[in-house]
């Protein structure tokens, strides 16, 4: 993690995650690998699928509404769910049930 010198916190740090790793040992899942998208203004952003599936993992409140958001939207389509392991397929559930 990347923090401010002068004002070292964790919640404004930069937060760096090593693809084919899992952050925490005991997370169901690693961070995937697959190749990043690129804007038309060349920034490179993660796939919708792999944004999911570390919410997923992560599961704290503010996953939850992340993913959330991203249902409502839309964004959590139907080829996405599929590929999820049952444990994730199960929390997605959760948070459709609480919403």
């Amino acid at each position: 993690m990347l923090v401010d010198v002068e004002q070292p916190k964790a919640r404004s740090a930069v937060h760096l995650v090593f693809l084919n790793e899992k952050v925490r040992p005991d997370y169901a899942a690693a961070v995937p690998a697959s190749v990043p998208q690129r804007t038309s203004e060349g920034i490179l952003l993660a796939p919708v699928a792999d944004l999911v599936l570390m919410k997923l993992t992560s599961f704290r409140l503010k996953d939850r509404v992340h993913i959330q958001d991203l249902d409502a939207v839309g964004l959590i389509a139907p080829e996405i769910e599929e590929t999820l392991p049952e444990l994730l397929r199960a929390r997605l559930a959760e948070v459709r049930a609480t919403e």
